[in-house]
């Protein structure tokens, strides 16, 4: 819902607006609407978030985020509402969850707007596909905070005095993944160009056509033939100390896929590329995804592990519009080290696509690469320690792509002044080609600090 120039006001209106809910469910002494032996609670909380970042080449920027998150509940029944708000970057407040949920014997059912993650990874995953990214501000925020709510019908069947779980999640539609498209973000710029892999930039588009960067980036995603229809299965247990589960997903690739063919030529004037874009088909690739996923106490070490399928259309890896079939996973843990408080968090992500000889004969493919690498490998490493109680929290955060040889490496403390009230600085460095993940980010390094105020 995008708010005008009268969004602080709309805001309050809309804080003061659930505050009187709250009042209101208090007086009735916690009764329900639902029946009169049912006993209810409602509940408020959330965050207030404002930060001010100062980047390497001066530039400080500020803006204010933080959610509402509203549950009224019964013995059976549960209706919640989060709203996340970001007035000073997006200029909007979205509601990422939205959904009644009745609580049975053995069946639990869920319609709305929902945020869900699957898998055993640590903020990292192969098998969660059903909610799209919001990479607006690249992958700064946490993978949670990052999910963009889908409206779904879930539901789930417990088994064995609930150790087990049978989910089956249907959505009516497909929500891509939202990138930035304006440069001139107060959170930064962290704009993706749409067609760097064919060697064009914003830039130069813009030079030519006369369209601002973010009218080009616009209309490449208008471009996109919209999606619909997801469904996903999944069956978690845990027995004998481990944690298991397999999982179904029929959908969407979320990576893009058109035809380079149009992209050979030169771009001369608005009506070429406005063509160009409707003739290369910009679409996503219908997958079937087979997951699996598993976690252990392994010597001490809190161990995690996925491994998904990603079955597309093209079985035979010839179509150069269709991504081939591929296998991703993720394997590593956590441990507590026997100095201060750390803990030790290291994973390693990575991704092997198949038939690449039908891929390297071919540089039409979408998949293409001049190196002839057709896997890669990702390490992340945590290192977090704490003090006074748990009220001073460092963390160093290191991500780092093995093929590309670029990464990002953040610092951060966040110091607990009093209850609910925290002070959180952070330095965040970008490094790599310009072609790269994270190298594309060089110039983007910044300093934080921030308040966060829960309530």
């Amino acid at each position: 819902m995008m708010l005008s120039k009268n969004n602080t006001a709309l805001f309050l209106a809309v804080l003061l607006l659930i505050f009187s809910i709250n009042a209101a469910a208090q007086d009735f002494g916690g009764g329900s609407f639902y029946s009169s032996g049912e006993k209810t609670k409602t509940s408020l909380s959330g965050n207030i978030y404002p930060e001010f970042r100062i980047f390497s080449d001066g530039d400080i920027e500020e803006n204010l985020k933080g959610e509402l998150d509203l549950i009224y509940p019964g013995d059976k029944h549960q209706f919640k509402i989060l709203m996340d708000y970001q007035i000073g970057a997006a200029d909007q407040i979205e509601f990422n969850e939205l959904y009644y949920k009745y609580y049975g014997d053995k069946y639990n059912y869920l319609i709305g707007k929902n945020r869900l993650v699957w898998g055993k990874g640590d903020k990292v995953h192969v098998v969660d596909n059903l909610n799209g990214e919001d990479l607006s501000d690249f992958i700064n925020p946490d993978y949670l905070d990052r999910q963009i709510g889908e409206e779904m019908i879930k539901i789930d069947r417990y088994f064995r005095g609930g150790s087990a779980n049978l989910e089956f999640v249907y959505t009516p539609e497909f929500t891509p993944d939202k990138t930035a498209d304006d440069p001139d973000s107060p959170l930064g710029n962290w704009v993706i160009n749409p067609l760097a892999a064919e060697g064009l930039t914003l830039d130069q588009i813009s030079a030519s056509l006369g369209y601002e960067q973010k009218e080009i980036i616009n209309k490449v995603k208008n471009a996109f033939k919209e999606e619909d229809n997801q469904f996903g299965l999944r069956f978690t247990d845990s027995r004998g100390g481990t944690d298991y589960g397999f999982s179904y997903y029929k959908g969407y690739l979320r990576e893009p896929s058109y035809d380079k063919r149009f992209f050979e030529g030169e771009i001369n004037n608005q009506q070429d590329f406005d063509l160009l874009l409707d003739q290369a088909e910009l679409h996503y690739d219908e997958v079937d995804i087979f997951g699996f996923e598993l976690a252990r106490v392994i010597a001490g070490i809190n161990s995690r592990f996925e491994l998904a399928y990603y079955r597309t259309d093209d079985t035979d890896g010839n179509n150069p519009r269709v991504r081939n079939n591929k296998i991703g996973w993720i394997i590593g843990g956590d441990k507590d080290l026997e100095l201060s408080n750390l803990n030790l968090n290291i994973q390693f992500t990575g991704e092997k696509i198949f038939d690449d000889d039908q891929i390297d004969s071919n540089n039409l493919d979408l998949q293409y690469r001049d190196d002839g690498e057709y896997s890669s490998h990702r390490a992340i490493v945590v290192l977090e320690d704490s003090y006074q109680n748990e009220k001073i929290i460092p963390k160093l955060t290191w991500v780092y792509n093995l093929r590309d040889n670029d990464y990002s490496l953040e610092a951060k403390v966040d110091y607990e002044i009093q209850q609910d009230l925290n002070l959180i600085f952070a330095h965040k460095i970008y490094e790599g080609d310009a072609d790269t993940t994270f190298g594309q980010f060089e110039n983007n390094d910044y300093s934080s600090f921030a308040l966060e105020y829960s309530f």
